[in-house]
């Protein structure tokens, strides 16, 4: 019998299936995952790598090995089919899920779809169903018919994730308690208080074990565990309350010597100079705050109060706006310095 003959209709038709599958599964992939690009290739590598496999199986199976010596590769021609199939049936469960229930969202790469506490929910559940289902096809093809040894099976993966349910388990609660919060969803700006140092940091997706973050100073991926996250004393930079938006503010230290009148001048020319070239960076309309926020020993404390809505461009406005006040702080003769001063007692001088 030669071998193309000897080759089933279910086998040519899985054959066909996987050569397809191997074609287009950068398309399918693309369509079902918003996976960074370096992870997108090793995904479609690997999903190529089991097509290979299963035809290599079929055409080995049949060309090299007699069925009755190849009941082991027959096993494992079925469960790595199977596994297959549940792993696309996943995907595609998981894609119709992210659509139905998550939120869309526009970034710089387009619209995308964020996930919510809903759809993160309903995948968590359809993950473990479909793990369950495929676990005990597994077990019915490899014949453990006895029910000591599929029970055995079932003891082991339970017993496994019972020993590890403490690297996983509390960052996937945190996960699903980020989402449901609404606190800490993709896009926003946050100001990150960690040991000490302030970071800047737009969410980028929030996972199922850990957060991923962009440092909005510095331009580099950071990634935290979801238990982390909600450790961390954070502000929501782009949940602010006023309609006005975010109610941000610029210190500076100014000498005794200068007299409040001079200062107030100062940014009076500032506020006008942003009205006329740089309205567009925060929310003009509103006027600018003056206030004497401290008088301290050595210089009186002034902040500068502005609204902006712009959270993404906030480092640059800030930069903008210091050098503005640099600048016609030296055309007016105000010095930014926080002078040293000595008090002295004439009295006792005198004595």
């Amino acid at each position: 019998m030669s071998l193309l003959s000897s080759i089933t209709f279910i086998e040519w038709a899985l054959i066909v299936i996987n050569i397809l599958l191997f074609l287009l599964a950068d398309d399918i992939y693309d369509r079902l995952t918003t996976a960074s690009t370096q992870q997108h290739d090793k995904q479609v590598h690997l999903i190529r790598l089991v097509n290979i496999l299963i035809v290599g199986l079929i055409v080995y199976r049949h060309a090299a090995i007699q069925t009755q010596d190849a009941q082991w590769l027959s096993k494992t021609l079925y469960i790595l089919v199977i596994s297959y199939a549940f792993f696309l049936a996943f995907k595609f469960y998981s894609y119709f899920v992210h659509s139905r229930y998550g939120k869309q969202r526009e970034s710089d790469s387009g619209i995308r779809i964020s996930e919510t506490y809903a759809s993160r929910g309903l995948v968590v559940f359809g993950g473990i169903l479909f793990f369950i289902i495929w676990l005990i096809s597994c077990i019915q093809l490899l014949e453990f018919d006895n029910l000591l040894e599929a029970g055995g099976v079932l003891g082991f993966v339970g017993v496994m994730l019972a020993l590890t349910q403490a690297a996983w388990a509390p960052d996937m609660i945190s996960g699903l308690i980020i989402l449901n919060s609404n606190m800490v969803e993709e896009g926003d700006i946050l100001l990150i208080n960690h040991h000490g140092e302030s970071v800047y940091a737009s969410v980028y997706k929030t996972k199922m074990f850990h957060t991923e973050l962009l440092d909005v100073s510095n331009n580099h991926r950071m990634m935290l565990k979801n238990t982390q996250v909600r450790d961390l004393f954070i502000q929501n930079l782009s949940k602010f309350a006023s309609a006005k938006g975010l109610r941000e503010k610029l210190v500076f230290h100014i000498g005794y010597d200068v007299a409040p009148k001079a200062v107030r001048q100062l940014f009076e020319q500032i506020e006008q100079q942003l009205q006329e070239q740089y309205s567009d960076m925060y929310e003009s309309q509103h006027p600018i705050e003056i206030v004497v926020d401290d008088t301290g020993d050595h210089a009186v404390q002034w902040t500068m109060f502005f609204y902006t809505k712009n959270i993404k461009q906030l480092l640059k406005t800030r930069q903008l706006f210091r050098e503005l006040i640099l600048n016609q702080s030296l055309i007016d003769g105000v010095s930014l310095a926080t002078p040293l001063t000595h008090v002295v007692n004439k009295s006792q001088a005198a004595d």
